[in-house]
């Protein structure tokens, strides 16, 4: 479990499953010898049976111990309806039960589905809630750096946001505590894979997440066409609101739009008589929004740069005011494989700031994470 903890960054069979041809075939080879002497031990094959006779002991009274306990499962205190939401699929969903709370909230949604559906006055939906605050804030700035809101030419909508398949971990961690979406292998070519929700009760509870908590410009005016065509297509009246939300650094929205757009570099500057130049940098790049960047520099302390290239901004934070970036992410971790590049980037600039660059040896381990850190950029 550790050798597929630290190869695949989780231990969710869907996500190992969906990495596994990506993974080097002999760390592969190591995970599945393990797992057979773990099954080994549990059915106590010879050698590794000495636990056996052991565990026999007062066999009577685990057992009856262990009567007692089922008789307090889920499963067990549940009606037959709800029960069978929570062992079997879950109706307009197409989906397994993640767990118990999320199917008692499912069960309910569908409950009233159904009730209008037959013939029910109602005439107003009850927004979806979210109840992770966390999550939710993450979620909300990681899609509007890579989420898109899909309007086809047809009518047909869509939510959607790719990842290369490297870091398809975060779309399963995404849908598990989403309780809804499926997660694709998109371009096997390209090696990427997507987070994608297609089905009006799932619309309806995207929507129901982000109206009212957008923050960039560019992505308020896509998700109020993306509301108004989901009104026109499925006879709904659900109205745009505009809070004018703004992130600060006590929330996980940063943490999000960082994993999606942001990034950690370190470039060193050999000096034999002064020591080593470390210069460290965070940088986030957005296409447009001028004024959403410019926020963000001045509660960062940034600097704003637009780039010709690609009409768009960087916004940098240099590294004698990056301790408000090192405060944040200590406390907000990243949910994508850049969180690796942190933990390097990090440890550099722990050892900048107490002058440990200007030593031979000091240097030479800054020199060690910034190789780590360049290998980990490309790959990611």
């Amino acid at each position: 479990m550790f050798a597929i903890l630290w190869s695949f960054g989780n231990i969710d069979y869907s996500t190992v499953f969906s990495l596994a041809p990506f993974v080097s075939e002999n760390i592969v080879t190591i995970i599945g010898i393990c797992l057979l002497i773990g099954a080994m031990a549990k059915s106590s094959q010879v050698g590794l049976h000495v636990w056996l006779p052991m565990a026999m002991e007062g066999w009577c009274n685990r057992a009856f111990l262990k009567l007692h306990h089922m008789r307090e499962h889920p499963a067990l205190i549940l009606g037959p309806l709800k029960r069978y939401f929570l062992l079997g699929k879950i109706q307009e969903q197409g989906q397994s039960a993640g767990n118990y709370i999320t199917c008692i909230g499912t069960a309910r949604e569908i409950g009233r589905s159904n009730a209008k559906d037959i013939g029910s006055s109602e005439t107003t939906r009850e927004a979806f809630i979210l109840n992770d605050n966390v999550f939710k804030s993450w979620f909300i700035g990681f899609s509007e750096g890579d989420g898109s809101f899909i309007i086809n030419k047809d009518g047909y909508l869509e939510f959607k946001i790719t990842q290369s398949s490297m870091d398809a971990q975060v779309l399963f961690f995404i849908k598990k505590n989403l309780g809804f979406g499926v997660v694709r292998l998109q371009d096997k070519n390209n090696k990427t894979h997507c987070f994608r929700v297609r089905d009006k009760e799932g619309l309806f509870k995207i929507i129901s997440i982000f109206n009212g908590n957008i923050f960039m410009e560019t992505r308020k005016t896509q998700f109020k066409s993306f509301i108004a065509v989901y009104n026109k297509v499925y006879k709904e009246s659900i109205v745009y609101i505009d809070n004018n939300y703004k992130p600060d650094l006590s929330d996980s929205w940063l943490c999000g739009f960082t994993d999606a757009e942001g990034c950690f570099t370190c470039s060193i500057i050999d000096r034999p008589k002064e020591g080593g130049l470390v210069r460290l940098r965070y940088i986030l790049s957005q296409k447009g929004n001028f004024e959403e960047m410019q926020f963000l520099g001045d509660l960062l302390k940034g600097k704003i740069h637009h780039l010709k290239n690609y009409d768009g901004y960087n916004m940098t934070v240099n590294t004698t005011k990056l301790s408000l970036v090192v405060k944040y992410f200590d406390t907000h971790p990243l949910k994508t494989k850049k969180s690796v590049v942190y933990f390097n980037w990090n440890k550099t600039y722990k050892l900048v700031m107490n002058k440990k660059h200007l030593t031979e040896e000091g240097l030479i381990t800054i020199k060690r994470y910034n190789k780590n850190l360049n290998r980990l950029g490309k790959i990611i």
